[in-house]
Order: C-alpha cells, then sequence, then structure tokens
C-alpha cells in the first residue's frame, strides 16, 4: 500500500486533468501520488520532456532501465519495461541489463550503459568520460547525465512511498515473453 494516497481525477484540480489523458500519462500510481503537488508535477514532465527530446527514445528507455535495475528499482523497471518494449527495446536486450551484461549493445549504447552505472554509483572515470564523448555531443552528455540523475531520485522517491505495481507481480529483472503479453497486452490467462 501506498504511504501517499493515490489521487483520483477528482480530487485533482481541474486545471492539471489534461495531465492525466491516455494521451500524456495515464493512469499510472506514480503520477496519482505525485498528484499531491501538481503544479511540481507538471514543472517536473516539462522538465523530463526536454531531456527525452535530447537523447531519443530508444537510448532514454535504455538508460532508465539501467537505473533502475542498478538501484533495485522495481516498480521503475516494471513500469518500463512496457514502454521500451513500444520504444524499440527488446526483451533479450531487457535481460540482458536485467542480468547486468551490456554485451548485446553496440559500442554507442554500451558506454552510455557503462556511463548510466557511472553516474549512478557516483563512480565515472575519465576513461568512461571519454568513451562516451567518443559517441555523443556535449549537449546529449549533459542530457544523459541529468537524465540518470533524476532517475536516481525518483527510484529513492519511490520506495519511501511504497509504490504499488499497476497491473499485479512484478515482471521481473528478466522478464520472458509470456510475462510480459500476460501483464501488459491484457491476456489474463
Amino acid at each position: 500500500m501506498s504511504r501517499l494516497p493515490l489521487l483520483e481525477l477528482d480530487d485533482i484540480p481541474e486545471e492539471y486533468h489534461h495531465l492525466f489523458t491516455d494521451e500524456y500519462l495515464g493512469d499510472r500510481h506514480i503520477f496519482r501520488a505525485w498528484a499531491h503537488n501538481p503544479e511540481v508535477l507538471e514543472a517536473t514532465l516539462k522538465y523530463l520532456n526536454t531531456l527525452y527530446d535530447q537523447l531519443g527514445d530508444r537510448q532514454k528507455e535504455l538508460v532508465i532501465l539501467t537505473v533502475a535495475r542498478a538501484r533495485g528499482a522495481r516498480y521503475e523497471w516494471h513500469q518500463h519495461v512496457d514502454i521500451a518494449r513500444e520504444k524499440g527495446v527488446t526483451l533479450e536486450e531487457m535481460r540482458a541489463i536485467g542480468g547486468d551484461d551490456f554485451s548485446p549493445f553496440d559500442e554507442s549504447e554500451f558506454v552510455l550503459l557503462q556511463y548510466a552505472r557511472a553516474v549512478e554509483s557516483g563512480g565515472v572515470t575519465d576513461a568512461i568520460h571519454d568513451a562516451l564523448a567518443r559517441a555523443y555531443s556535449p549537449a546529449e552528455i549533459v542530457a544523459a547525465g541529468l537524465l540518470i540523475d533524476f532517475y536516481v531520485g525518483l527510484c529513492n522517491y519511490i520506495a519511501s512511498v511504497e509504490l504499488p505495481f499497476e497491473g499485479g507481480e512484478f515482471v521481473g529483472w528478466t522478464p520472458d515473453d509470456e510475462m510480459v503479453e500476460r501483464l501488459f497486452d491484457g491476456d489474463s490467462s
């Protein structure tokens, strides 16, 4: 059970209802908890969307999954398995990240994931930064670093309010096709 009540749409000021449409956020527990401060929610989403636009959908999701796995953040991982799948991340790639194996990724994504782990742990070295700088522009490095840092904080926040999963059981660190189909595609078998 969440330490903060998950607000219903009727509990949220009407001027913020647009945030909870299917085209925008939909009905996710994190946002229903965050809606206790809708002004902060809206401002944070604008900030995140700016960061997201800098990296591209696939790279963004790879970074989020890497941070979630490194932090042991089950809620964030669970939520982003389905989102990442929609953005071109394969289940095999998710299983690799879930198993702390970046070897299946090409060089530019490999170094991005290494960088995500290093920022998350506070251990960025010159070698990791130099490798990242060969594959990404300074603007992309700024966006990646801030996105990683944001998700580290978000994982901590989620743990502090103990959010329950949407859709039941945890998909697992190494999700299989059957589990993902059942949880995210509505198959109740």
